[in-house]
């Protein structure tokens, strides 16, 4: 009789051994080569699903947007309207990686990041609403609130001088770790 082994070859039983059936090893070979198709065709479906899961996420998350309370668990910083053009354009750049980050739809956008304002930037807000109304003023575009942010909490002489400081910034002796530091904030 002959018997299969684990590496595929078929080998005579022993004399004295069994007289059929398989070894310890041959046994679980045999096994695992019935069980092989069966588990490829169950790890594929799981990946389809998978994918199927995730494009319908990515599908709802366009249509719906994201929800408060996954918005606000990325932790924001407050604003507050003061710091000028470089604590304004940091905090603009960390609002928008959060609305990236979190699936955030564009009729969110306004509504969920104007809850992180405090102190002068709330009193501004607060003004935009009553002149605007609720509706309208959650209503405009990311853009066009950005724009709005920018000439209250900007004003353009501000601008004109960071952009002179950008221009005429120079390193001055060996502070490469300075010069780089304000670089950085300047851009």
């Amino acid at each position: 009789m002959l018997q299969r082994m684990t590496t595929g070859r078929q080998t005579a039983a022993p004399q004295g051994g069994r007289t059929g059936g398989w070894t310890g090893r041959g046994v679980i070979a045999h096994q695992l080569q019935d069980l092989l198709p069966t588990i490829i065709a169950q790890v594929g479906n799981h990946a389809s699903n998978i994918h199927g899961d995730v494009s319908s996420a990515n599908v709802s998350n366009v249509q719906n947007g994201c929800s408060y309370k996954d918005f606000m668990a990325f932790n924001l910083k407050d604003y507050d309207g003061k710091g000028g053009a470089i604590v304004y354009t940091h905090w603009i750049e960390k609002m928008e990686s959060v609305h990236d980050m979190s699936g955030c739809g564009a009729n969110q956008k306004v509504k969920y990041t104007v809850n992180s304002f405090i102190s002068k930037a709330l009193t501004w807000w607060n003004t935009q609403v009553q002149t605007r109304g609720r509706e309208a003023a959650v209503g405009i575009t990311w853009e066009d609130f950005k724009g709005l942010m920018r000439k209250e909490f900007c004003p353009n002489n501000e601008l004109q001088k960071l952009e002179s400081e950008f221009s005429c910034h120079a390193m001055v002796g060996a502070g490469h770790a300075a010069y780089t530091d304000r670089f950085h904030k300047l851009c």
